[in-house]
C-alpha cells in the first residue's frame, strides 16, 4: 500500500486500474552484492573459519612457554614460522601469560584458528585467510565454563559416557579419579550411576574443548563415591574425598632416595669388600655417577661431611626422632651446609662411590631414636596434606561441589554440551 500525492488517497500495488505512469509501477535495479558482507563502525569484516570443523588442541601455558615451543609440540612448527612473519601477530605473541590457555583448530591438517585465552574474557584471536593469516583481541566471545553431565550405566562407561556427550579424555579420566574406590574390571554394575562437573572451552557458541574433570561422583547400589579436584600451595593437584580426613594425610618419606636399582637390601649378608657376614643397616641403590640424590622428607642437615666407610654422607635431622642417611657419594649439593633446611625432593648430593663401596650407588638409611630400619617396609609417619587455610578452602569448594553433584545424581542428563564438539 502507497500514500499518493492526491487527496492523500491510498491505493494498492496490486491495484489494476493502476497504469505504468505510476509512481508505484516504477522499478529500478539495484546493484547490491551477490553475498551479503557483515560489517562493523561501516567496514567489512573477515567472516571467521566454522569452529565446528576440524579437530580443536588445547596446551595450557607455563612460565617459559614461547609460540614456538607450543607449536612444537601441537606438531605445527611450520606454521608457526608463517605466524611470526606477520609483525602485528608477532608482537601480541611474543609474551605469552603463564596460566593462559593456546588453542588451535587443525582442519586438513592445516591451521585454521589459533586463540590465546589470557583470561576467560580476553582472548586473542589468529584466523588463516587466502592471503596468509589476521588477528585480533576480542572480548567475552570465549568462556570457560563449568558443564555437568550424569548418566546411568545401561552398557558400558566409554559408550553410555558417549553417549551422554563426553569426550574421550573425561571419560578415560573418571577411572583415574575412582581408581582407589571402584574396581573398573570388574566392579561396574548396570544402573551404576556417574555425575562429572568439568571444564569446558566454548567459542562460537560451540563446546570446542573438554579440559579436566573438577569434580565427579560414582554411586552404586552399595557406596556412594565423590572427589573433587583441588590444587595445593606447592602446585601439586590430586583428587580428594570431602569427607575423608584421613585421606587427606600422606606419607611423610618416601621409600627411596631416587629413581634406581636396589643393588642391596636391609639386613645380614656378606660384605662385599670384606667377605664377613654382617648386618646391612640400609638399602643400596645402583645409579650412575652424579645422578642425583634427594631428601626423602623434609628436614635439617645434621651432618655434611667424610665419614670413614660412608665416605661423602649426608645425616638429616626430622621430626619425631626420625633421621635418615645418604653414603657415598660423590659430591655434595653446592652451598648446602650444616643446618640448613631441606624439603622433600630437594637434590642434596650426587651417586659416587666414595668410601667402602665396590660401586656407584648411595648407601640409603632410615632411623628412629638412632636404631636402623628397613626403609622398604618400616611404617612411615604420616602428615597432614594440607595446611589449616588450604583445608578450609577446599572444604568450602567441596561443599559447593557436593551439592551439584548431588542435584546431578537426581538427573540423567545436566546441561549437556554439544556431541559434536571435537576438542578433549
Amino acid at each position: 500500500m502507497i500514500s499518493t500525492p492526491e487527496n492523500d488517497k491510498i491505493l494498492s500495488l496490486t491495484d489494476p486500474r493502476l497504469d505504468k505512469s505510476s509512481p508505484a509501477q516504477i522499478i529500478k535495479d539495484l546493484n547490491l552484492p551477490a553475498v551479503a558482507v557483515e560489517s562493523f563502525s561501516g567496514y567489512a569484516v573477515d567472516a571467521l573459519p566454522d569452529a565446528t570443523q576440524g579437530s580443536w588442541s588445547m596446551r595450557a601455558l607455563g612460565d617459559n612457554d614461547t609460540l614456538k615451543s607450543v607449536m612444537s609440540e601441537l606438531e605445527l612448527t611450520k606454521t608457526s614460522e608463517k605466524l611470526l612473519k606477520d609483525s602485528a601477530i608477532e608482537q601480541e605473541l611474543k609474551h605469552l601469560k603463564a596460566g593462559a590457555y593456546i588453542l588451535t583448530q587443525v582442519v586438513d591438517g592445516s591451521l585454521q584458528q589459533l586463540i590465546y585465552a589470557k583470561n576467560k574474557t580476553e582472548a586473542y584471536i589468529v584466523s588463516a585467510t587466502d592471503e596468509g593469516f589476521t588477528g585480533h583481541w576480542e572480548n567475552d566471545v570465549f568462556e570457560v565454563r563449568n558443564s555437568k553431565v550424569a548418566f546411568s550405566v545401561k552398557h558400558s562407561i566409554p559408550r553410555d559416557g558417549k553417549a551422554a556427550g563426553l569426550s574421550k579424555s573425561l571419560i578415560r579420566q573418571i577411572s583415574q579419579v575412582f581408581q582407589q574406590d571402584v574396581d573398573f574390571k570388574r566392579g561396574v554394575k548396570v544402573g551404576d550411576k556417574i555425575g562429572v562437573i568439568f571444564e569446558d572451552f566454548v567459542y562460537q557458541g560451540e563446546s570446542i574443548y573438554t579440559d579436566k574433570i573438577l569434580a565427579a561422583e560414582y554411586a552404586s547400589s552399595k557406596n556412594t563415591f565423590q572427589r573433587i579436584r583441588f590444587t595445593l600451595e606447592d602446585g601439586k593437584t590430586g583428587y580428594f574425598r570431602p569427607d575423608g580426613d584421613t585421606e587427606l594425610k600422606r606419607t611423610a618419606f618416601d621409600r627411596k632416595p631416587l629413581e634406581g636399582r636396589m643393588s642391596s637390601g636391609f639386613g645380614m649378608r656378606r660384605h662385599p669388600v670384606f667377605g664377613l657376614r654382617k648386618n646391612h643397616a640400609g638399602t643400596d641403590f645402583a645409579a650412575p655417577r652424579g645422578t642425583p640424590i634427594h631428601a626423602t622428607a623434609d628436614g635439617s642437615v645434621k651432618f655434611i661431611g667424610r665419614q670413614g666407610g660412608y665416605g661423602n654422607v649426608i645425616e638429616l635431622r626430622h621430626s619425631e626422632g626420625v633421621s635418615t642417611l645418604y653414603g657415598h657419594m660423590s659430591g655434595f649439593k653446592d652451598g648446602l651446609k650444616s643446618g640448613e633446611k631441606v624439603k622433600r625432593g630437594d637434590v642434596i648430593g650426587y651417586v659416587g662411590s666414595t668410601g667402602t663401596s665396590t660401586g656407584n650407588h648411595v648407601h640409603y638409611e632410615y632411623r628412629i631414636n638412632g636404631e636402623p630400619q628397613n626403609p622398604m617396609t618400616v611404617e612411615l609417619p604420616k602428615v597432614g596434606i594440607m595446611s589449616e587455610p588450604e583445608m578450609h578452602a577446599f572444604k568450602n569448594f567441596a561443599s559447593a561441589m557436593g551439592e551439584q553433584l548431588a542435584d546431578l545424581r537426581k538427573l540423567a542428563l545436566v546441561d549437556k554440551p554439544a556431541t559434536g564438539q571435537t576438542g578433549g
